[in-house]
């Protein structure tokens, strides 16, 4: 849980990690209006900072360092270092006489506070505060970081726009990229991600987004949350933090989304597939170039995404670029030329062989999409699926992975490969019905990859999917490699 906000600040809490972010921050990080932003102890003066970093790895010229504190760093180990490359500002909580190298501190102004997380999280929220930009947060079990990287190039086409880079979603990322804002900045695509209760509305009250889109709720950090019902609450945050004048755009095919109307003092917009709703797509066709579909029944689009999921993201994307003023002609032809999300069912071609790459991350409503996707494809290979286990799904891991099993049967597939700690979801497809020759369990990676080269032929297309920590983004550069290489014969045995 997070610490209470200080009552003097303007906002409440954010914290996390960065690669050093820089940021026209304007003249205002005054040694003087930090110190009283994080209500601090100003106990060296110096000059203004034009940035805020986290990581003393990076260039520190003229920035803030914030030496953040974890359970396996210190950022005060590197005080030194960020002061040795240009840092113009230090924020620390230690007594400076503990720290090693402020006696070299030279020029940079130094602030102390009680606790460093909490000052990134009240600088940010100052930031925010003091800019213009609207803000659009994003969450959800799944789809949120297509959505902001999609919603981020479709706004630059038609303004100025920054967005959350890589998955800087947590306490530390969220302000990192609110730091990102600068005076000319109209549109700020923040992800807000959690995995614990209370940081979704910790970072709400933080970013203060002016539009908050929650893209559904499944099981999701369960370790964390407790149970779908508890990521429900939490995903909730985000809308219920909306003032009156803000848009919540929600998922209204998932129930748990639309029930958010009832929490929220924003006006809502819903999306779905297939009924009407604010925002509707019909007659969904996958293909070799995407996903084409009717928008409001009736106007033909094609994103480039494959799968269901695409669509969904295309319909946050078009809901929340026309409440920001871009006409829906505008939105279309730039949804039309956004580049598919890295590693996040990124189809890749060697060989004759398509590879659908969603590891990046997996939960069951990630896992299900990704089948979907897989089963949506059109073509005249066999369809093979390769899970490794997913993680932080707390006491209920095992019938969930059990579960996704009894879809994986279901889904008419050629051949599933279930790597390392995956085996339940192997066991789970033999109950439900699948021919045990066409399961196979790889103990490791390598297993896996060896597998595939013996039996991969071309046409196949194979979707790779497990939790992040997994790495089957390794087997994925692996594989490639080895068909580019030419490890595939065209009579359907490997070389």
């Amino acid at each position: 849980m997070v610490a209470p906000l200080n009552p003097r600040s303007n906002a409440r809490l954010v914290a996390g990690g960065d690669r050093g972010v820089r940021s026209a921050l304007g003249t205002w990080l005054t040694p003087t209006a930090v110190a009283k932003a994080i209500n601090g102890e100003l106990v060296q003066r110096g000059r203004s900072g034009d940035g805020v970093t986290t990581d003393s790895r990076g260039d520190c010229t003229g920035k803030l360092f914030v030496a953040l504190r974890g359970e396996n760093y210190d950022g005060h180990d590197h005080v030194a270092d960020a002061i040795r490359k240009g840092a113009r500002g230090l924020i620390v909580s230690k007594p400076l006489h503990e720290i090693p190298g402020m006696d070299r501190s030279g020029p940079a102004f130094v602030v102390r506070v009680s606790d460093t997380s909490r000052a990134l999280l009240e600088l940010g929220a100052e930031h925010r505060r003091r800019n213009r930009a609207k803000v659009i947060g994003i969450t959800g079990s799944c789809g949120k970081t297509t959505t902001k990287e999609w919603l981020g190039e479709v706004l630059s086409t038609g303004m100025s726009t920054v967005r959350s880079p890589a998955s800087f979603n947590n306490q530390v990322g969220v302000p990192l990229t609110l730091f990102s804002i600068r005076p000319e900045t109209r549109a700020a695509v923040v992800e807000i991600g959690t995995n614990a209760p209370g940081e979704i509305g910790m970072l709400t009250a933080v970013a203060r987004p002016d539009i908050g889109i929650v893209t559904c709720v499944a099981p999701a950090h369960l370790e964390g949350l407790g149970s779908i019902e508890g990521v429900a609450r939490e995903k909730g945050e985000l809308p219920m933090g909306l003032d009156e004048s803000g848009i919540a755009i929600l998922n209204g095919d998932d129930p748990r989304c639309r029930a958010m109307q009832g929490n929220t003092r924003a006006r809502v917009k819903f999306i779905a597939i297939d009924q009407q709703a604010d925002w509707f797509a019909t007659d969904l066709v996958h293909h070799a170039f995407g996903t084409t579909f009717k928008l409001q029944g009736t106007r033909p689009v094609t994103v480039p995404g494959v799968g269901t999921h695409s669509v969904y993201n295309s319909l946050f994307v078009i809901a929340a670029a026309t409440e920001l003023g871009m006409s829906e002609d505008a939105v279309l032809q730039a949804l039309a030329n956004v580049a598919p999300a890295a590693r996040r069912l990124e189809p890749k071609y060697k060989a004759g062989v398509t590879v659908l790459d969603d590891t990046y991350n997996m939960n069951p409503a990630s896992a299900h999409a990704g089948l979907q996707a897989l089963v949506g494809m059109p073509g005249k290979g066999r369809r093979i699926v390769v899970f490794g286990e997913m993680r932080e799904l707390g006491s209920d891991s095992y019938v969930l992975h059990q579960l996704l099993g009894h879809e994986v049967a279901r889904s008419s597939l050629d051949m599933f490969i279930a790597v390392g700690a995956a085996e339940p979801i192997a066991a789970g497809a033999i109950a439900a019905g699948m021919k045990p020759e066409t399961v196979h369990r790889a103990a490791c990676i390598e297993d896996a990859l060896q597998l595939l080269l013996n039996e991969v032929r071309p046409l196949d297309r194979i979707l790779c999917k497990a939790s992040r920590k997994v790495g089957l983004d390794l087997l994925v550069d692996r594989l490639l490699a080895e068909l580019g290489g030419g490890a595939v014969a065209s009579n359907g045995g490997a070389r």
